[in-house]
């Protein structure tokens, strides 16, 4: 079945191509043949966006980026942030166990998910509401009217400030008549079943409302759990005994997910000029670990030094242990699942919205509340054990952590513009937002003791425990001045200041007393105040109805913060952790058409920015230290081709596409960490650095982590009417990237280890329709070519030359049911 979804896939493909052929000149249409065309249903049909918080028709607006339908979402089976990758090729998204819990790249700007407390440089915005950080990929994608991506910074439309782009997404809204929908699904790769949901109305003459929810659950494998039954050992620094514990082979499957969410929705409207909207979403994702998606992608010729059984190599295969069962049952956090892996997930958000259009004003108001927890156990070393003889210095023990994080954040956000016919109108606003992180983790570490002495028996076995919190206030307010010079011409310029207050504590304690006599527990922190301005500005011009025109001057700002889920050594300092705010500055330009009496779209952006203070996160793998930088400075420049063509001669047929080029460099990093077993003849060298004496490397020159120079993609949707009023749609969806770094560390000597290879992905759907599309049956398969994709990497903790990655899902095949009344 595969195979014969791949070949269509092919098939169509070279079709989309022939094509495309033909198409050598663009000839504008005028502006009756194009309302002409949207009436007859043919040709193209517009996309409207909210990207400067107003509906507004994509082609009209100095905006770059990709916007996926809630069609294509359908088409395509996207229940995930990550999924949404095939749609905008210079997206990349990594989930990932610990830290933040995401690596989010864009136009090869992203941050490593090792920090809890860095923020994206991407950030994700959902119902209008700002999520920090990467768990934001644990909220379920569903039930959405449209995900836009935009690229670049983002200083006035979206809550807090952003440096490379926002991924926007708005979901469905009430429908003025009843509807509804059930859609049941079964994919076979991973033995998942899944039903979804949404019943929506009117309740009276002015208040609709919609209720929507999804489940699914894994029974089968996307990666191959490889353990084998063994015993740790334990050394008890309290009597000098050598404790044996049992190790069983886990007969489990990853990523084993399990995923819940429901939303209710309330919308009201009269004949007034107000309307609200009141969205509430609980949110449910449990997996069978974190680090679910982690393989150790190289390793020495003789396999992984500390455990040369492991897995090694580019295949869907990991090692996650569970903890001893005795050892599992003296802390709760480990004790969760009786000591097996686990990642579990759950978050609530409240987001109203209240409009009102006036005359002369429109007015926008967005409180929001979001509240996440995060509980996982792991296996960080990715081995069934080490070789080494128990004894005082340590037992034969595998490495885990078991943490607990939270975050409350609740913000408002209120804009009016006004609606003058004159020449001048403008934008004012005001954002607010509190905020509270906490963290919890115990881990051994693996030192392999015990303290059966220990007043606490949760701290038994737990090497280092952490308890860290960050109370973080945003206040800011901006304006835009929006000037129509003629009604082609219109120049705009928009100004932000933000002030920003963080307090931050990370209390480190090694409850082990023979480790606590060489690292002392510690207490660090830091009170930080951050201020900024982000000016930009933008010249719009309409060269004709169907053509327009920009240029930009954009800046954008990042928090600075304290890295509360670092580690403390005897040579941390205090202010070690802290790390200052990022900043990007630089300018955009583009063309938007729109041709060949509505039949094509193309459009054209291109970009150069300059940023500074880039935020990097670093794991020495070797010495299990963490390091927050600022890397000095980097520069990415390039553009993006986007075209989407329905011709009028194949009703029915679309076919989209794009091609990018993206070249990203840092200009300047003196004091780039080294990675584990890089040597003199690669750079590496040892001396002062800010953070003491250390190996350093110089990256000047050299490319940041998820940067491809290329990326291109290839859509074809046809829809086909059959007789009797049913309907088949063929879809087909294509991605190529070229190499890019997985590491934000690399130079030249390491590109086999820290690098993805070029590859191409392929998605394809089948979908037959009944009469009045009443009910669907599709066939939808994803990753076809079964490609192995790293999204980020690092070395392997406690080893010097293997290497573990982050990589994307393999094949996956399901067959959906879909019945709506």
């Amino acid at each position: 079945m595969a195979f014969l979804l791949h070949r269509a896939a092919t098939r169509i493909a070279l079709i989309s191509a022939t094509a495309l052929m033909p198409v050598h000149t663009a000839i504008a249409q005028s502006a009756s043949e194009a309302d002409e065309g949207a009436a007859q249903g043919t040709g193209l049909e517009q996309i409207i966006v909210t990207a400067r918080k107003q509906e507004e028709n994509l082609q009209n607006i100095p905006v770059a980026e990709t916007v996926i339908s809630a069609k294509q979402l359908d088409t395509y089976g996207v229940t995930s942030i990550e999924k949404l990758t095939n749609m905008a090729p210079q997206l990349i998204v990594g989930r990932a166990g610990a830290g933040n819990g995401a690596s989010i790249g864009l136009r090869g700007v992203s941050v490593a998910n090792s920090s809890i407390s860095i923020e994206q440089s991407v950030a994700t915005v959902i119902d209008g509401v700002y999520y920090s950080g990467g768990r934001s990929l644990n909220e379920g994608l569903f039930d959405l009217r449209q995900a836009e991506v935009l690229k670049g910074p983002q200083s006035l439309f979206y809550g807090k400030n952003t440096t490379a782009g926002v991924i926007s997404l708005n979901t469905a809204n009430p429908t003025s008549t009843f509807t509804g929908q059930v859609k049941a699904s079964y994919e076979f790769n991973a033995r998942e079943p899944a039903l979804e949901a949404f019943i929506a109305g009117p309740i009276s003459d002015v208040l609709g409302f919609r209720l929507a929810g999804r489940y699914s659950k894994q029974f089968g494998s996307l990666f191959q759990n490889v353990t084998i039954a063994h015993t740790d050992y334990t050394y008890d620094s309290a009597t000098g005994a050598v404790n044996p514990h049992l190790v069983p082979a886990i007969d489990g499957d990853m990523p084993a997910e399990e995923k819940g969410i429901v939303r209710g929705t309330l919308h009201f409207e009269n004949d007034s000029p107000f309307k609200a909207t009141a969205k509430v979403t609980y949110n449910s994702y449990s997996s069978a670990s974190p680090n679910n998606n982690i393989i150790i992608s190289s390793c020495p010729a003789t396999g992984v030094p500390s455990d040369p059984s492991a897995p090694c190599g580019r295949n869907f295969k990991l090692v996650q242990n569970a903890v001893p069962a005795d050892i599992a049952a003296t802390n709760a956090m480990i004790g969760r699942h009786g000591g097996d892996p686990y990642n579990d997930y759950r978050s609530i958000s409240a987001i109203t919205q209240f409009e009102y259009s006036g005359d002369q004003v429109d007015i926008n108001v967005v409180p929001g509340y979001i509240h996440w927890t995060n509980r996982f156990l792991a296996d960080f070393d990715h081995v069934n054990f080490y070789p080494l003889a128990p004894n005082a210095l340590g037992g034969q023990q595998g490495s885990w952590t078991a943490e607990k994080s939270q975050m409350d954040a609740f913000s408002v956000e209120a804009r009016a513009q006004t609606k003058f016919d004159g020449m001048l109108n403008f934008m004012v606003g005001g954002y607010y937002q509190k905020s509270k992180l906490d963290f919890n983790q115990d881990t051994n570490a693996p030192t392999g003791y015990e303290n059966s002495a220990a007043t606490d028996p949760a701290s038994r076995y737990a090497s280092v425990r952490k308890r860290s919190h960050t109370n973080g206030e945003t206040l800011s307010a901006f304006g835009q001045v929006m000037i129509d010079i003629t009604p082609e011409l219109n120049i705009t310029g928009g100004l932000r200041y933000t002030h920003e207050t963080k307090k931050s504590q990370f209390d480190q304690y090694y409850t082990n007393p023979t480790i606590r006599a060489t690292y002392p527990q510690s207490v660090i922190g830091a009170d930080q105040t951050f201020n900024n301005w982000s000016p930009e500005a933008t010249v719009t011009y309409k060269v004709s109805p169907h053509v327009t025109t920009y240029a930009s001057y954009k800046t954008g700002y990042k928090s600075g913060g304290y890295s509360v889920s670092g580690l403390i050594t005897r040579n941390t300092k205090n202010d070690d952790p802290a790390f200052l705010p990022e900043k990007a500055k630089g300018f955009e330009a583009g063309i938007k058409s729109t041709l060949f009496d509505n039949q094509l779209r193309l459009n054209l952006d291109l970009f150069t920015y300059k940023y500074t203070n880039l935020q990097v996160d670093f794991l020495d793998g070797a010495l299990l230290q963490f390091f927050t930088l600022n890397a000095a400075s980097m520069r990415t420049k390039g553009g993006e081709l986007q075209f989407e063509f329905a011709p009028r001669a194949a009703e029915g047929l679309t076919l989209r596409g794009s091609i990018g080029h993206i070249d990203a460099k840092y200009l300047s990093f003196p004091f780039a960490p080294c990675l584990s077993a890089q040597t003199a003849a690669q750079g590496c060298v040892f001396g002062p650095t800010p953070l003491g004496n250390r190996s350093y490397q110089d990256l000047a020159g050299k490319t940041p982590q998820q940067a491809p120079k290329w990326t291109a993609s290839l859509g074809v949707d046809y829809d086909i009417a059959m007789s009797g009023d049913m309907g088949l749609q063929l879809g087909v969806n294509t991605r190529y990237s070229s190499k890019y770094a997985t590491n934000p560390f690399v130079n030249d000597a390491q590109q086999g280890q820290f690098y993805q290879p070029s590859y191409v992905m392929i998605d394809a759907a089948v979908r037959l329709k009944g009469p009045d599309s009443r009910w669907e049956l599709a066939l939808i398969g994803r990753n076809l070519t079964n490609k192995i994709v790293a999204t980020t990497a690092s070395n392997v903790p406690f080893t010097a030359a293997s290497v573990r990655s982050a990589v994307l899902d393999p094949r996956t095949i399901a067959l959906e049911a879909v019945f709506n009344f």
